[in-house]
């Protein structure tokens, strides 16, 4: 069985990337409601009662919903997350209620630990402004023994050194390609919105993503898969992100760029 990734939707609205590998079936957050969730990963043939984990990368709402906490209680799924949101958290009554049921774990920026199954995750700090946000690099059994690694990071105003050493050997990258930076200066929303967004602790834009895969690409370090998260339905176009994507990596042949949309699941990928 291979290691298969489908981005069930990512936006401002909400967020949840559903990863199925012979090892585990885990969410990467769960920014949508209980049941919005069930419906999105039925097209996949995952349900909640087939999870094993919930991986929390912050605790804004777009990330985590109360609903969703609930169904993990229900279905009995383990939530990781870092003990910063732990305690963001816990006027949550659901999720009060799930750690009392022993299905909340911890876990530390830059400490490997397993997944249920053995699969093997490292959360990776990343520049925003909610405390202790984190995007993931994590390795699967893949078949024939071999691994396959995919890295997830989203909600970053900017690019790291750290960041492209630790995610330059991985097969498929999920980024943050939020907005094009002229529509985003030139929108009609409140002035502190837009500098929350284009600075240095906001979101990443085309151009920033960009930047970040040019980076990779000196260092010819390309994963095989480029998946774009978290586009601005006001002050983007899947069309502008998947250019300056496209840009960046060049000529390069056998990379696939693939753009998420906020209002259906995309394509299941096979890393």
């Amino acid at each position: 069985m291979s290691v298969r990734l489908c981005v069930l939707g990512s936006g401002s609205s909400g967020n949840a990337t559903l990863i199925v590998a012979p090892d585990t079936r885990l969410l990467i957050d769960c920014g949508f409601s209980g049941d919005e969730i069930a419906a999105r990963m039925a097209g996949t043939g995952a349900a909640w009662e087939s999870l094993d984990a919930v991986l929390l990368t912050h605790t804004h709402q777009d990330h985590i919903r109360a609903t969703a906490v609930r169904a993990c209680l229900e279905h009995e799924v383990t939530l990781f997350c870092h003990t910063t949101h732990a305690a963001q958290l816990d006027g949550r009554r659901h999720f009060r209620k799930l750690v009392a049921a022993g299905l909340v774990k911890t876990y530390d920026s830059l400490v490997p630990f397993k997944l249920p199954g053995g699969a093997q995750a490292r959360a990776l700090p990343v520049p925003h402004d909610c405390p202790r946000t984190f995007g993931f690099r994590l390795e699967f059994h893949g078949e024939h023994g071999h691994p396959r690694r995919v890295a997830y990071l989203a909600d970053l105003g900017h690019w790291t050194p750290a960041l492209t050493e630790s995610v330059g050997d991985v097969d498929l990258l999920a980024i943050e390609s939020n907005h094009d930076e002229e529509m985003e200066r030139n929108s009609r929303r409140h002035a502190d919105l837009i500098e929350r967004v284009l600075g240095p602790y906001g979101h990443l834009s085309n151009r920033q993503a960009a930047e970040a895969l040019a980076t990779l690409r000196a260092h010819d370090r390309v994963p095989r898969q480029i998946v774009l998260l978290h586009l601005s339905r006001e002050c983007n176009l899947p069309r502008l992100a998947y250019r300056a994507a496209n840009q960046a990596l060049g000529q390069r042949s056998g990379t696939a760029i693939f753009v998420t949309r906020q209002d259906r699941p995309g394509s299941v990928l096979e890393v």
